[in-house]
């Protein structure tokens, strides 16, 4: 629309509508609107200022167009009920979003705009959404510390297991117990919803193993002496889980030294955020540093044969009264574990010798240590 105001010398028309008269301005076939000279001075502008993702960006007909990395087990938050959630992110940066069929499992979404700054913006909202969403994803993996390795170990945690069971304590049976061919430490747990987020977390595993085998203090053999029965509360009466650990303070500070180190290095490639290890509780209160609670579960009552019902969901989680438990086996001592390497081990896949399958090891013996 224009206005006397955007028309030198203006002039009028008197035209009748009805029975009223209208003074109509006369708009010259040359005029230049305000809005036309404003875009092309934005668009000039912005091509004078090189940005990180100018040179990923292709100019398709009229438009900028930017392929997104984006796991598609994030494409649904992107585009919400009833695709709300896209109008609104669209409508916000101007820009226009492209997500792939659902059958497609690409994970990427499309975004395009007249303009570069549209793209950013909507860059930049769709990263703080599935910032915001990560919290609803399952995870996928962790990286795990194998005590499994060890045979004698076993056969100890094995042991227990039995003569647990025979006792025949209320609420105790063998589904409960963790398989000694799984015993571990967790260090955190993942989530990597596409192969290239797991590729991203080798080549992160891969310079944490170079840096780790030229840090002296952690280079040095790894060995936890394994006794005793710990729950998770401070009510033997009311417990779901059961573990043993290693209470040393010297082997748990330079366990959280390696942690700290990890974490920078994964949270520096956007492979884990300070959000989801403080939800883990594997930082300090602060979220400064590594404080990583040491246990290798032994049992579990979230792998019960009754925590499953007729129509295959999963119960309510049940706890069992351990006061009995903890004064008979309390002090039970699994010996001495030497720690081999840290694996990238996928959840919910298991390899031939019964322990998660690892995508990944970093050794921690090096020099025939």
């Amino acid at each position: 629309m224009a206005f006397a105001g955007d028309v030198e010398d203006p002039k009028f028309e008197v035209v009748k509508i009805g029975p009223c008269h209208y003074r109509k301005l006369v708009i010259p076939t040359n005029l230049p609107f305000k809005c036309e000279s404003q875009r092309f001075v934005d668009v000039e502008e912005e091509d004078d200022v090189e940005r990180e993702l100018d040179d990923q960006m292709e100019f398709e007909g009229d438009e900028w167009v930017l392929k997104l990395p984006i796991p598609a087990a994030f494409h649904k938050f992107i585009v919400g009920s009833r695709a709300r959630n896209k109008q609104k992110l669209e409508m916000e940066s101007g820009a226009r979003i492209v997500v792939p069929h659902r059958e497609d499992q690409e994970d990427a979404v499309w975004l395009r705009a007249r303009m570069k700054q549209q793209i950013y913006s909507c860059k930049a909202q769709i990263e703080l959404l599935c910032e915001k969403e990560e919290s609803k994803l399952e995870y996928t993996h962790f990286l795990s510390m194998p005590l499994a390795h060890d045979a004698k170990f076993r056969q100890r945690v094995d042991d227990f297991r039995e003569d647990a069971v025979m006792q025949r304590f209320p609420g105790i049976d063998a589904s409960i117990f963790m398989p000694s061919r799984r015993m571990h430490f967790t260090i955190c747990m993942l989530k990597l919803h596409s192969h290239a987020q797991v590729d991203e977390m080798k080549q992160a595993l891969e310079e944490l193993s170079q840096k780790m085998s030229s840090t002296a203090d952690l280079s040095k053999p790894l060995q936890f002496g394994l006794k005793g029965l710990h729950i998770m509360n401070d009510d033997p009466s009311n417990v779901g889980v059961v573990f043993t650990t290693d209470r040393s303070h010297a082997l748990q500070n330079r366990m959280n030294s390696m942690a700290d180190m990890i974490f920078g290095s994964l949270k520096s490639r956007n492979l884990v955020s300070s959000q989801s290890l403080m939800s883990q509780r594997v930082l300090s209160s602060d979220g400064e540093h590594a404080e990583v609670k040491l246990h290798a579960t032994l049992m579990n009552t979230k792998y019960s044969r009754n925590n499953w019902q007729a129509d295959g969901s999963r119960a309510e989680r049940a706890t069992f009264d351990a006061s009995t438990l903890m004064e008979r086996f309390g002090q039970v001592d699994f010996g001495e574990v030497q720690m081999r390497d840290i694996h990238l081990s996928c959840l919910d896949e298991m390899g031939d010798d019964g322990y998660y399958r690892a995508l990944f090891k970093i050794p921690l013996q090096h020099d025939g240590g």
